[in-house]
């Protein structure tokens, strides 16, 4: 019990998300194949190094946090993990990427957590300082993709979901305009919409409109 308790006084105020336990699971080293499904976001704080980990296509969402290595926390997403004082690291998953990873510090306001090398937002973000103007005219695409694909498939999968209660024998009797485009179009859009979500994530931009 003292340990635990020192244990959290370094870092984290909550004694049971320090206990011995969680304290001898080390951070795994990134693979490359990790590239695809896991996010690594670390800050330095008050002598310490701590690294919120998500695993993209987890479905219960969960964010570990770790602390120089050793593993000191893990909580569903939205997450917040109380530090010593009066700082925070608050992360939130979105569909892909994070809709938040920062280290909140009363009176100091806050400041990201930066994504760990060979993970994909690290590359995505080093190809934008190396090709500002591409990375920017990508970043451009991706909005329009994205706000085009919401305007056009967003009603389709309203009419979807009414007809889908319709044949469960539930009343929701609505149906809402829809774009007449041809099949390839919408399948286009509905495949680039899911590359153009991918770079926002990357980039670690979220808007709940387009987003979500």
């Amino acid at each position: 019990m003292e340990e635990a308790r020192a244990e959290g006084a370094e870092g984290l105020v909550s004694e049971a998300e320090t206990g011995p336990g969680m304290r001898t699971v080390a951070l795994r080293p990134l693979k490359p194949t990790d590239v695809f499904w896991r996010g690594l976001y670390g800050v330095r704080y008050s002598g310490a190094h701590y690294v919120v980990e998500v695993d993209f296509f987890d479905i219960s969402e969960k964010v570990r946090l770790y602390r120089d290595g050793r593993l000191v926390g893990e909580r569903p997403s939205p997450a917040r993990f109380q530090l010593k004082g009066c700082a925070a690291i608050e992360a939130s998953m979105a569909l892909y990427g994070m809709k938040r990873a920062h280290l909140v510090e009363e009176g100091c306001g806050a400041r990201a957590l930066e994504p760990l090398p060979g993970t994909a937002e690290a590359r995505r973000l080093a190809f934008d300082a190396r090709y500002p103007a591409i990375s920017r005219a990508i970043a451009v695409v991706a909005w329009v993709v994205l706000a085009a694909a919401a305007v056009t498939q967003v009603p389709n999968m309203l009419n979807s979901l009414a007809n889908g209660a319709a044949w469960l024998g539930l009343s929701m009797p609505f149906a809402v305009p829809t774009f007449a485009l041809p099949a390839w179009l919408n399948v286009f859009l509905g495949v680039a919409g899911i590359v153009a979500g991918l770079d926002r994530g990357l980039r670690m931009v979220h808007n709940p409109l387009l987003d979500d």
